[in-house]
């Protein structure tokens, strides 16, 4: 005698599995899960354990954005080859989709630690001397005092970046030069980069050496004043400046006008 299993009534099935009555009426509707059993006199739906796993099928499509066509194609050919080489393909998508996302999470961390970095240099805007450990930069010839300057010097480091397929950490800004009189001259536009894409093109790279910067920040608002002082500053101590960096930083988003920077500058004492 053929052993017969329970049938679950489709609010029982609703219940273990998670799903609403609304949605088995309209898979069923759809012919994508019809149920084991309908009562003819009453037209109750009735599902056999067997067909959770279809259940469990299907609700894996949806997450994953599955058509209701695509559902009816693979529950209509009843073929398990189709079915496997159809969840490969999914699998393939999920893998490439969860990388898209990781890349997307690390960047909002490294903006999320660019903001948080910006905001606690600003409210230190006094001189200070910063150690700094070797840095690794990408630069392009600086075009400030040009007509769109920064939208030519970012646009060149764009390109490049991406054809070195380098990945940005939001750290750039301007390369200064100091003249003998004291004033500094814009000689590149820059973007920090990481070590591991430095030592992949390092003949075309240039290395921030390790050292101790006279550090400033300011707004664009007190940038003429805080270089007068850091000037006067350098005059006093005796400082021997080699080179220095202005450093972008993201304080106020969506102000383009609301410019903030500070300044690094690599010093070395006379003898």
């Amino acid at each position: 005698m053929k052993k017969r299993f329970k049938l679950y009534s489709i609010g029982e099935t609703s219940k273990l599995k998670n799903l609403s009555i609304k949605a088995l009426r309209y898979y069923h509707k759809e012919k994508i899960l019809i149920p084991a059993y309908i009562n003819e006199s009453t037209g109750y739906r009735y599902y056999s354990p067997e067909q959770f796993f279809h259940i469990d099928i299907i609700k894996t499509g949806r997450q994953l954005n599955v058509s209701i066509e695509e559902m009816q194609k693979i529950f209509s050919s009843g073929n398990t080859e189709e079915l496997i080489y159809f969840l490969e393909q999914k699998k393939k998508d999920i893998v490439a989709q969860i990388s898209q996302l990781n890349l997307a999470k690390n960047k909002i961390d490294i903006l999320k630690k660019k903001i948080d970095k910006s905001f606690n240099i600003m409210n230190d805007d006094d001189f200070k001397v910063t150690y700094f450990q070797e840095r690794y930069l990408i630069t392009t010839p600086s075009t400030k005092g040009t007509e769109s300057s920064d939208l030519l010097d970012y646009s060149t480091l764009e390109c490049l970046m991406k054809n070195y397929k380098i990945k940005s950490i939001y750290e750039s800004g301007t390369l200064y030069y100091i003249d003998e009189t004291g004033r500094p001259i814009p000689t590149f536009v820059f973007e920090l980069i990481n070590k591991e894409d430095y030592l992949k093109n390092k003949d075309l790279f240039s290395i921030i050496p390790a050292g101790n910067y006279l550090t400033l920040s300011y707004t664009n608002k007190s940038r003429t004043e805080k270089m007068l002082q850091l000037k006067n500053f350098i005059l006093l101590k005796k400082l021997y400046v080699i080179h220095c960096l202005e450093l972008d930083l993201f304080t106020d988003i969506f102000d383009v006008n609301a410019c903030s920077w500070q300044l690094q500058v690599y010093i070395k004492e006379y003898n």
